[in-house]
């Protein structure tokens, strides 16, 4: 069943905690009581769908968990569910009677992560000084794909809580000469082009080989590498992604009013490290006319941290924040 809300669950629970996206899937137990276990990674090519990574985890524990709380890099909708960028769909009854679950928890993996990003001990580094002014706050997060989300603040009477969004998939919006070099290229290659093409690991290759004009298209992690040792390619490839996500970012910050606050996460980030440029994001995120005053004065986060969805997951199962889900629970006698 579909709930806009997730309800909050027992405080001594013991859960299994996954966040499976389009490359890896992580695991870990988690309880309040205890916290989280060591996590366990998983690459998703290795199985042939989502049962097959959830009982190999399974295996490896001592004792079995009955209620499991998964993130996954897909539209929550309803129990029939498929994966964005991998060949999975399932249905949530059947996968909790298959593994023997009571309870069965779905959200969309960047509601797992926004959840995790905002909590106040998480550390961020600042990618613009801002004063947070109002209750919503948006994550973005490159990696296999383009996640967003908003945070809305409940103030002092309730908990906060994560809207979820698909707002990586609107089309793509030059705004220079460049942009529209790779525009025109993107489409000659896939017709329409949304943010997501272009804002993930395997975007910032394929800008990297266009900006060279090259058919030969690096792995992300060699782009990242090439940046780092001082590659003039590489680096503009870098220096055009971070400005574009900065655009896109500005455009997601006007879409929610997130005056409260950006936060950016994501593998890619991670990834590129200092080839990340702030100064080309800052550019990007205020070029928005009649609105540049405001976004100026946005505070943005740039959050290093490998179990966001982890984190997060564990803070809706004690229900320190709310989040939309499907919930499965077995029938009882």
């Amino acid at each position: 069943m579909y709930c806009s809300v997730l309800p909050a669950f027992r405080e001594d629970t013991d859960w299994v905690l996954a966040d499976i996206g389009g490359t890896y899937a992580r695991l870990a137990c988690w309880s309040a009581p205890a916290g989280r276990s060591e996590q366990r990674r998983f690459e998703n090519a290795d199985f042939g769908g989502l049962h097959e990574v959830l009982a190999a985890h399974g295996k490896t524990l001592t004792r079995p968990v009955r209620r499991a709380l998964l993130a996954l890099a897909l539209p929550v909708t309803g129990d029939r569910l498929t994966f964005t960028n991998r060949d999975w769909s399932f249905d949530a009854p059947q996968l909790a009677a298959r593994l023997g679950l009571e309870t069965l928890v779905i959200v969309n993996d960047f509601v797992a992560a926004a959840a995790g990003a905002v909590a106040p001990e998480r550390t961020a580094v600042s990618v613009q000084q801002g004063e947070p002014r109002g209750a919503m706050r948006a994550v973005l997060g490159p990696g296999t794909g383009l996640g967003v989300a908003g945070v809305l603040d409940g103030g002092v009477t309730e908990r906060a809580r994560v809207i979820e969004s698909e707002a990586g998939h609107m089309s793509f919006a030059a705004t220079d000469d460049e942009s529209l070099r790779v525009l025109h290229a993107a489409q000659t290659a896939w017709g329409r082009v949304s943010w997501e093409r272009l804002l993930c690991g395997s975007g910032l290759a394929w800008v990297d080989a266009t900006l060279r004009g090259s058919r030969a298209i690096d792995p992300p992690a060699r782009v990242a590498q090439r940046a780092h040792a001082g590659d003039a390619a590489a680096m503009a490839a870098a220096r055009w992604f971070s400005h574009a996500l900065g655009s896109f970012a500005g455009d997601v910050c006007l879409a929610l009013r997130a005056t409260g606050g950006v936060y950016l996460a994501g593998g890619v980030l991670a990834g590129l490290g200092p080839a990340f440029e702030r100064a080309a994001f800052r550019d990007g995120f205020a070029d928005k006319g009649r609105f540049r005053a405001l976004l100026e004065d946005v505070p943005c986060w740039r959050i290093d941290a490998g179990d966001l969805a982890l984190h997060g997951l564990a803070d809706i199962a004690r229900g320190r924040i709310g989040a939309p889900g499907v919930l499965v629970e077995a029938m009882r006698a």
